[in-house]
């Protein structure tokens, strides 16, 4: 099972809209029950020869004076704050965050503002912060050897760590020690995974080209003519009773292989199609029954994904081969719900 499909990858971002707070609780709670977790934090925070008190123990959404409340606040053996930990997964860096933070350690450092993101987010989120500390402070750029940024602040002893939420879970999970440890990491890591899937990519001229609109026009194509103009009209696909709803993940049928109650859904899944790669087209049956979307993934010799199937379209073909090809795999479908109904 890929970390992705962790349950708190499944489930964290269904129950609450605060998923950035999920994930700090979490990684806060691994950090104080978890001595080599700490170590690992430790290590980061002091590479390249940064003498910064070693982390013993941190806390939660601690709020200041000023009103600022960083995701994490870590503390010496002393009770000597010497971490502050801004964590993001799509929310922006807000108006003088940076800089209110390093505000905030007390003289004599040294110290470490670290912030977490997805990985694709580093450069521009960087480039964000270095706008609003350099309002203020030189920032000298430094080696980074876990990835990420690293710079000092001049006339300071603090430094400024930039780190992707996967790099710093997996050197944790790398020496947990601990079988329970090294799971909590890892459900962590799914849901730090699936959230750096759905992060915001900067875009790229050539993405907003013509080209791209009509690739994305050419799938939603094929899903209306595979299903109202194959299937329908050669009598093994109806759509009675069925409606075209809208769905916020992409642009689908429903529809019902004749001769069996169970509706299906056909179409394209963006969500899927980022996380997991390969293929626009996935089908799901209504009930999202996962038994039978693993006998129908066998059968098309794919894996299923959180109760939905692939279907990779032919490659280099004209598109009414490519239009077969996709009716020919929807009929193996339809033959193996036939020869394999429900309990």
């Amino acid at each position: 099972m890929a970390d992705s499909d962790t349950l708190m990858a499944y489930l964290v971002p269904r129950l609450t809209r605060q998923v950035e707070n999920a994930a700090t609780e979490a990684l806060g709670y691994i950090l104080n029950r978890s001595p080599r977790s700490m170590q690992v934090l430790n290590d980061l925070l002091r590479e390249g020869g940064f003498d910064v008190e070693p982390i013993t123990r941190v806390e939660t959404q601690v709020t200041y004076e000023d009103g600022s409340r960083p995701d994490m606040a870590g503390y010496d053996k002393d009770n000597v704050k010497r971490l502050l930990v801004e964590a993001k997964f799509h929310a922006a860096l807000l108006e003088g965050q940076a800089s209110a933070y390093a505000r905030q350690f007390e003289e004599p450092g040294p110290a470490v503002l670290l912030f977490i993101c997805p990985e694709v987010r580093i450069p521009t989120l960087w480039a964000s912060i270095r706008q609003q500390i350099e309002n203020g402070w030189v920032m000298q750029s430094l080696e980074s050897p876990s990835g990420g940024r690293r710079a000092r602040l001049d006339g300071t002893k603090i430094q400024l760590v930039l780190v992707s939420w996967v790099r710093l879970l997996e050197k944790m999970a790398s020496s947990a020690g601990e079988p329970e440890i090294e799971a909590d990491i890892r459900q962590l890591k799914g849901l730090a995974q699936r959230q750096d899937a759905e992060a915001f990519l900067p875009l790229h001229s050539e993405e907003l080209s013509p080209v791209f609109a009509r690739r994305v026009i050419g799938f939603n194509r094929i899903v209306d003519d595979v299903v109202n103009s194959r299937g329908v009209p050669e009598k093994w696909m109806t759509t009675r009773g069925l409606q075209a709803t809208p769905r916020h993940y992409g642009y689908g049928r429903y529809f019902r292989f004749v001769g069996l109650d169970k509706a299906f859904w056909f179409g394209v899944n963006h969500e899927l199609w980022a996380r997991k790669g390969n293929t626009p087209l996935w089908i799901t049956d209504y009930d999202h029954d996962r038994k039978r979307m693993d006998v129908i993934a066998k059968a098309l010799n794919v894996e299923a994904h959180d109760n939905w199937v692939p279907i990779h379209p032919k490659l280099g073909v004209e598109y009414d081969q490519v239009v077969e090809d996709v009716v020919s795999k929807l009929k193996v479908v339809a033959e193996t719900v036939r020869s394999d109904p429900p309990a």
